[in-house]
């Protein structure tokens, strides 16, 4: 039972999915490090990457953290339109003459698009592989972004949102999966905080742009804008990002598998090697190397079929896995502190553009400079703990790697995430009495907790269920864009009746309670993968 995780008792040759020998032992060999496998250094690779240089997992890191990057650019760019209204709701009140609530709708639905289109792209990414998705999605956003540009009418910049919402699902739902698909086990933490940091963190720089945007030059210029950079993007990840899905023998898979590798594996087939750090790298076999993929055939949008499995069968995994005790643990871990900051975005727009402040656009977006300091310093501490910690605890559990190790994060998004719910509530309820900047202070503590769920929640899904990590994340953005979209719907209401400070009193109360289901997680989170791997749901429903 390591730090009190609950530990199933299974024969020697066997051990729970997920679990890994991480570092090989100093004095002896024991039975995981019985095989040949391929290391770095004295760090065994997990996955254990394939013999052909086609394979993700071999190409230089160089090459992989551009590919991320390139990603991570158009990730930015569609996360980008979700608030970019925020800060423009009293513009667009008086320009279509509506009230604050169907202008918070335009936000609403656009979630709604995301939620609705992130099923549909799960099926393409399962079973296509991500490069057509994501040249797919890039060009939406294109052509949604002109489209909502040139919108007069309410129903037509409703609809062009809808079309940005489906643009932004591909991101959501993938970007987390794609470091699964690149990077080693110990190489991930450091990259999915940068993954948070571009889908979430960065949108509230959007509120503080758009506010000076549209007071200068018009709220329709705050799309041109996007369509602008969004083509450039487009052009990027068209040039730049390969396809890197790649089927490799399930052998190799050494975090999927619920056998011990060495006891799977013939040993002429994994061998020892140092992973270089350059594109010139030699990856050693005992068998014949594959041909080397050129550039121009690595710009084609399909590469094949990646399963054999049914269209239908992935369409409707995601909603089975509703029913995943670990999945749902990742709805409320991240979903809840998301949704959170868009009820905050609306006390934002409904209360400091009335008395006693009288906010414009301008100042209502400069709001959200705190919401951008505390996503950066989120990224941060997320970036340094995540793999030091994970390193950290497999040191000390004689070299086994636990996917529970990633969720102490959970720990200062508790405090943090709390603190500033609590503190924005309190404070905004009597702008009379207290400092303007306050508010962007607790603000940017429950930005900083919401980074550090997003981190911690993605890299256990992913380290822990890395073969069902698309449907899963799916799963995840399919409730936290359904509850987003119910808080848009019901948050003036909400305020009117019962006031800031009790909503976010109730808030904090909640996210309380979620932040102390994770300690429950901690215990008996590798005894629930066990569990589910003996008992899988996809396979009682049929849809393994």
């Amino acid at each position: 039972m390591p730090f009190g995780i609950l530990d199933p008792k299974l024969p020697a040759h066997q051990r729970v999915p997920g679990t890994v020998h991480l570092y090989e032992a100093i004095h002896g060999v024991d039975q995981f490090t019985s095989a040949n496998l391929k290391r770095d250094g004295n760090i065994i690779l997990v996955p254990q990457p394939s013999d052909s240089p086609n394979d993700p997992l071999n190409w230089s890191t160089r090459k992989k953290d551009f590919v991320l990057f390139i990603i991570c650019l158009e990730a930015i760019m569609a996360s980008t339109v979700s608030p970019i209204l925020a800060s423009s709701t009293i513009v667009l009140v008086l320009y279509f003459s509506k009230g604050f609530q169907p202008i918070a709708l335009l936000t609403g639905w656009h979630l709604v698009g995301a939620a609705c289109q992130s099923v549909v792209v799960t099926t393409i990414f399962v079973k296509y592989g991500k490069r057509f998705p994501y040249i797919f999605a890039s060009a939406v956003l294109v052509g949604s972004s002109a489209w909502a540009a040139v919108a007069t009418s309410y129903r037509s910049l409703l609809w062009a949102r809808v079309l940005q919402g489906v643009a932004l699902a591909p991101f959501e739902v993938a970007v987390n999966a794609s470091v699964g698909d690149m990077y080693f086990v110990h190489q991930r933490g450091v990259r999915l905080a940068l993954v948070s940091l571009s889908i979430f963190g960065t949108t509230f720089l959007t509120p503080i742009i758009t506010g000076n945007v549209t007071n200068s030059l018009g709220w329709h210029w705050m799309f041109w804008l996007v369509l602008i950079f969004s083509s450039v993007t487009l052009i990027l990840v068209f040039f730049f990002v390969p396809e890197h899905v790649y089927n490799r023998d399930k052998r190799l898979d050494t975090d999927v598998v619920g056998d011990d590798l060495a006891q799977q594996a013939p040993s002429d087939s994994i061998v020892s090697s140092d992973v270089a750090d350059d594109d010139n790298e030699k990856i050693p076999s005992t068998r014949q190397q594959e041909e080397k993929e050129t550039y121009w055939h690595s710009l084609r949008l399909f590469s094949g079929s990646k399963t054999s499995r049914p269209l239908w069968k992935i369409f409707l995994r995601p909603f089975a896995l509703l029913l995943h005790p670990a999945i749902i643990w990742g709805c409320l871990t991240q979903g809840t502190m998301i949704a959170w900051t868009a009820m905050i975005g609306v006390v934002l727009a409904a209360v400091f553009m009335g008395p006693p402040l009288w906010y414009n656009e301008v100042k209502v977006g400069y709001m959200y400079t705190g919401a951008v300091v505390g996503a950066i310093i989120g990224f941060a501490v997320a970036g340094v703990l995540s793999d030091f910690s994970a390193k950290w605890l497999s040191r000390r559990n004689n070299n086994i790697y636990e996917p529970e190790f990633r969720i102490l994060l959970v720990i200062p998004q508790m405090i943090c995430g709390c603190i500033g719910i609590w503190g924005f509530g309190f404070i905004s309820s009597d702008m009379y009495k207290y400092s303007q900047y306050l508010p962007p202070f607790f603000f940017g503590l429950e930005t900083c907790g919401m980074i550090l769920g997003a981190v911690a929640s993605a890299s256990y899904i992913t380290d822990a269920y890395r073969d069902i990590q698309i449907e899963a994340f799916v799963s995840m953005l399919l409730f936290k864009n359904l509850f987003s979209f119910a808080l848009t719907d019901k948050a003036y209401p909400w305020l009117l009746e019962s006031g800031i400070k009790r909503c976010f009193t109730i808030i904090g109360a909640v996210q309380l309670g979620v932040s102390f289901l994770t300690l429950a997680f901690w215990i008996v989170g590798k005894w629930n993968r066990y569990i589910m791997h003996r008992y899988n749901i996809l396979r009682i429903l049929h849809l393994e």
